[in-house]
Order: structure tokens, then sequence, then C-alpha cells
């Protein structure tokens, strides 16, 4: 059995484990399916990564409009919103485009590029990169993502600073730039929605990151692994009852989660994506102690 993971997927085990186990292991688990949040969000994003090239508003827009399908809206996500947000972030973007500029990769620019992390036999990690940057003066690359959040915080930095999920795209880096890069860039472009759209605040979050923190995350990666193996072998995926409500609507599992009669694991099916970069972790994690250590 192969068993996928990636930033959403941990995100979900480190919630609750029961409910990573319904949700991405069992027969009868619910098909993967897009909801308005995420529809607005790579329709905005693939506005942000088209304008980041472009400089060219208009297009961008258009871009933003083709991505919004299928069209699944609620009263706060929609196509207009998505291009809403979109034109506010236009003063946002010049300002990063003052310092940096698009990396490319084989004579394309760095966006939406893919890796496969293999872990073992069992499982492997996947990630899709919406950006990267370079800067024009320095030459200090940045790992960039496309965020909105409708979280009413002033300061919404704890969503994003210490999120592992650029540090495991990190990896990408080393084929782009070389491996003497030996720190770089996470800069997050988010777009923080109000009821009125026109109102949205863009923040531009920039933090630095090193070799150790990239190290850190991949054996953090290794030990979330050992511990899917131990749940696996002994069937046992517990129930993290402080999350069974969550944003003030309880999980969709509430109720049946504590059923284990039908419980039976998916056969395998075969992953079809052709992956643009695949490494493998143990020589991961070996590469970042060697890197350390010269």
């Amino acid at each position: 059995m192969k068993i996928r993971l990636s930033h959403s997927a941990l995100s979900k085990l480190t919630q609750c484990e029961r409910m990573f186990q319904l949700d991405r292991l069992l027969v009868g688990a619910p098909e993967r399916e897009e909801y308005p949040a995420t529809i607005l969000g790579k329709s905005y994003g693939a506005g942000v990564q088209d304008y980041m090239v472009h400089q060219d508003i208009d297009k961008a827009v258009f871009e933003c409009y083709k991505n919004y399908y299928p069209v699944k809206e609620d009263d706060k996500r929609t196509e207009e919103v998505a291009i809403t947000l979109l034109l506010s972030s236009q003063s946002a973007m010049d300002n990063i485009l003052m310092d940096w500029e698009v990396a490319y990769f084989q004579d394309k620019p760095a966006i939406e590029l893919s890796f496969r992390l293999n872990i073992d036999e069992t499982f492997y990690y996947v990630g899709y990169v919406d950006l990267i940057l370079k800067n024009k003066y320095t030459g200090q690359y940045a790992i960039t993502e496309v965020k909105t959040t409708t979280i009413g915080l002033l300061d919404i930095a704890p969503l994003y600073q210490n999120s592992g999920q650029a540090l495991g795209y990190s990896i990408i880096l080393d084929k782009i730039v070389g491996e003497n890069q030996a720190s770089y860039d996470v800069l997050y472009l988010a777009a923080q929605m109000k009821r009125n759209p026109f109102e949205s605040t863009i923040h531009t979050l920039p933090y630095t990151k090193t070799i150790q923190d990239r190290l850190n995350w991949f054996i953090s990666l290794q030990l979330d692994v050992n511990r899917l193996h131990e749940m696996l072998d002994n069937n046992v995926f517990p129930m993290r009852g402080q999350n069974c409500l969550q944003y003030m609507s309880p999980c969709k599992h509430f109720g049946t989660c504590s059923l284990h009669g039908l419980d039976t694991y998916k056969p395998y099916e075969e992953d079809a994506v052709d992956y643009q970069f695949t490494y493998k972790l143990d020589e991961v994690i070996q590469d970042h102690l060697n890197r350390l250590e010269d």
C-alpha cells in the first residue's frame, strides 16, 4: 500500500488521527472535492502568478477568471470576490517586484513546480510550489505562497510564520539554484478577506529560513511517519475530541467516527502524476546534515 501525504494531509493528521484515517485511508472515504474556499484560492493564486510573470493586470484578471472553474460559490466567496482581491493586490505585487523577479527553471517561470518526496515503502509526500522569486540585488531566493483567509485577527502572522509548508517545498531550490544557497526567504502574499471585498487587506509577510530549519522539518516528517506506522500496526487512530467542533461547526464524522465495523483499508491506486522533482527523505536528511557540518 502506498499512502500519499501532503501539507493538508499532515494538518488533518495533527488535528485528529481518526479523521485522517476516515478521510484518507479507508474504503468509503469521501471523494476529494473542491470547496468555495479552495476554488477562490486557486483562482486568486493563478491571477497573482500571471501578474508576477507578465505585469499585465488585464491578462492576470482573465487568468483569474479562467481558473474559477468549476463554479462553486457561497455568500463570501464568488468569482467577483476573487477578481476584486486580485485587483486589490496589484500595489502589493508592484512593491514586491521592485526588489524581486520571478525565477526561471529550464527557461520557464518557476510557478506551480511539483515534487515527490519518497519516505519509505509505504509513505510519500507531495507538494506544489506557487512561485519562486529571486532578489534582484542580493541574489537571495524566496519560496512564495499565495494565501487567502477570512480570519479577523489584526496580526495574521501566527497563521504562517512557523508553517512547515514552505520548508518542505524548499528542497526544489537545490535543483534550481544549487546547494550553496544556505538560507532563503519564505514570502507570503496573503489576502485577508472582509465582508466587503473592497475593504480586504493584502499582507506581505517575509520570513528567513535556514538549513537547520529545513533539516528540522524533514526530521519532523520522519517522526510523523514513524507514528503513522505505529497506528497502522496497531490499527488504532486516536480521536481528538477537542477538535470535534471547528469554526462553530461539528466535524462531518461526528457521531459515527466511533463505529469501526465497516473499517476497510482502500486498495492501492497508482499515482499517475509526473512530478518534476523526486527525492528520497533519508538522502535529503543526510545531505542537510553534511551541509551543516561543512
